[in-house]
């Protein structure tokens, strides 16, 4: 947390099956202060999907936190609609965002200053690995891989750091190694 009681915004930015929800489980059970606000999300809960991983809504139920300007970004992605609802983040924390590289590009559109680190798979193979054990459609798979290019290409232009997801332990001790220092380097400010 930063000397002045603002918080940080941390976004953790990737394509599909990247292994940004792992990194960000594991770095929330890790550091307390951290507060990871939880997307709201139109689609369906895949299988075995945790119930509290996003919060699932209807079409009409986003239009309206939209309409009453409850979002602190959104976007459409591949028929469904993702956002952020705008944080009420708690005293002595900093906010710790989870969202694919187009709600980065509007987080930091909004926020100039939001810390973004873009997570990379290995390789485009462990990639499609990594959704199917989660239960995508094959549909949902394709399309994700067709885009991954482009998404990847995207973050890394907006991205402050790039960490390849290869080894779990190793990928979270570099984003809380990155966290720690922008935490030091906003208390010298």
């Amino acid at each position: 947390m930063s000397e002045d009681k603002t918080p940080i915004v941390f976004v953790i930015c990737g394509a599909g099956g990247a292994g940004k929800g792992t990194l960000v489980t594991q770095l929330v059970e890790r550091d307390p202060s951290l507060h990871l606000s939880r997307s709201w999300t139109t689609r369906p809960r895949r299988p075995n999907e945790p119930e509290d991983a996003y919060v699932y809504v209807t079409e009409d139920e986003f239009a309206a936190r939209i309409a009453e300007n409850g979002f602190y970004e959104w976007a459409t992605f591949f028929d469904y609609r993702y956002g952020t609802p705008t944080p009420d983040v708690p005293s002595g924390k900093d906010l710790l965002l989870e969202i694919d590289v187009q709600g980065a590009v509007a987080v930091r559109q909004r926020q100039s200053d939001a810390v973004v680190v873009l997570v990379v798979p290995p390789d485009r193979g462990e990639q499609e690995r990594r959704m199917r054990a989660r239960g995508d459609s094959e549909n949902h798979i394709q399309q994700r891989l067709d885009a991954a290019e482009v998404e990847e290409e995207a973050g890394r232009s907006l991205a402050d750091a790039v960490v390849l997801n290869e080894e779990l332990q190793t990928a979270v001790a570099e984003i809380e190694s990155i966290v720690a220092s922008v935490r030091e380097q906003r208390m010298k400010k």
